[in-house]
C-alpha cells in the first residue's frame, strides 16, 4: 500500500525546515528592534557560502561547518546592523525599512562580484532508507536538515526561558521602555539579538546550500517565504514563526504533488493563499500574538 502523502508530508518538512530556521532570526529582529528587515536574506546567502568555503574548500565536516557559519554570520550581521541600522535607529520604521531594502541590494550585487551563478553544493554522504513497501522514502539529508531545525527550536526555548538574558529580550518585547527602568541594559541586549538573529539567518542559508545549493540569489529568492511564516505564525512570535514555517512548507508540498500538472508553479501561491485565509480568521496570525520572543 502506497501512502504518498507521507512522501509528500516529508518534503513538505524538510521546506518548512529552511523556512523556519530563517524566521526564528527574521521575528527576532522584528520582534526586539521593532525592524523589518529586508536585508535578512543576504545574511542568509552569507552562511550558505561560508558553509561551502567551510565544507567543500577547506574540508571540514558537514556539522563541524556549522560553528563558523554561525559565528561569522553573526559577527557580519552585527557589524552592519551596528553601523547602518543602529544609527538610525531613532528615525522610525520606514527609513530603516528603506536602509535595508538598500542594504540588501548591496550585500546581493556584492556577493555577485565574487561569486559566480553556479550553484554551489554542500556533499552530504549519507544513506537513504526507503520503505518501498509504504512508498516512501527518507535520506540522511532531510533527517539532518529536520534534526538541525530541532535543535535550533529547542536551543532558542531555552534560551529565552532559562537565562536571564533570554529573560531580558523577553521583557524589552514586551515594553522597551520598562525593560530599561528596570535596568535592563537594552543597548546590550539589542546587539545580542542582531548577533543570534544573524547567526540563524547564516545557518538557514548553510541548510539551503546542503538541501537545494547557493547562488547570489539563493537567500532573496526564500526571503519572501520567510517574512510570510513569520506573519503567518504571529509576527513577532518567535514559536509562531516555526509553526508558520512548517504549514507553508507542507502546503507548497502538497500543493505540488497534488495540483494538476499545468499548475505546479502555484505551489508557492497556494501558501499565500493559505496565509490570506489564516489572517482573514485570525488577524494576528495562528498563535494569535502580536508580539512575543
Amino acid at each position: 500500500m502506497e501512502l504518498p502523502f507521507v512522501q509528500e508530508l516529508i518534503f513538505g518538512l524538510v521546506t518548512g525546515s529552511y523556512i523556519a530556521v530563517g524566521a526564528i532570526g527574521f521575528t527576532m529582529i522584528y520582534g526586539l528592534v521593532n525592524m523589518i528587515n529586508f536585508a535578512h536574506g543576504e545574511f542568509m546567502t552569507v552562511g550558505a557560502y561560508i558553509g561551502f568555503i567551510g565544507a567543500e574548500m577547506l574540508g571540514l565536516p558537514v556539522l563541524g561547518a556549522l560553528l563558523p557559519v554561525m559565528l561569522v554570520s553573526a559577527v557580519v550581521g552585527w557589524g552592519l546592523a551596528w553601523v547602518v541600522f543602529e544609527p538610525l535607529s531613532d528615525t522610525g520604521p520606514i527609513p530603516l525599512l528603506l536602509t535595508s531594502i538598500g542594504l540588501g541590494l548591496v550585500l546581493r550585487n556584492g556577493i555577485r562580484l565574487v561569486a559566480t551563478p553556479e550553484k554551489r553544493f554542500v556533499n552530504l554522504d549519507a544513506p537513504t532508507f526507503r520503505f518501498d513497501d509504504l512508498g516512501f522514502f527518507v535520506t540522511g539529508q532531510h533527517l539532518l536538515l529536520i534534526g538541525t531545525t530541532a535543535v535550533a527550536v529547542v536551543a532558542v526555548h531555552l534560551f529565552l526561558t532559562r537565562t536571564q538574558t533570554g529573560k531580558a529580550m523577553r521583557a524589552m518585547s514586551d515594553n522597551e521602555a520598562l525593560a530599561r527602568v528596570t535596568g535592563i541594559e537594552t543597548k546590550t541586549v539589542r546587539a545580542l539579538v542582531w548577533l543570534i538573529a544573524s547567526g540563524f539567518a547564516g545557518l538557514a542559508g548553510y541548510m539551503l546550500a546542503v538541501g537545494q545549493g547557493a547562488t547570489p540569489g539563493t537567500g532573496f529568492s526564500q526571503l519572501l517565504l520567510v517574512i510570510t511564516a513569520a506573519i503567518l505564525g504571529g509576527a513577532g512570535s518567535v514559536y509562531g514563526a516555526v509553526v508558520g514555517a512548517y504549514v507553508l512548507g507542507i502546503t507548497i508540498s502538497f500543493s505540488i504533488a497534488f495540483l494538476p500538472t499545468w499548475a505546479t508553479e502555484l505551489g508557492t501561491t497556494m501558501a499565500f493563499v493559505v496565509l490570506i485565509v489564516v489572517l482573514l480568521v485570525r488577524p494576528g496570525g495562528i498563535t494569535g500574538e502580536e508580539v512575543r520572543a
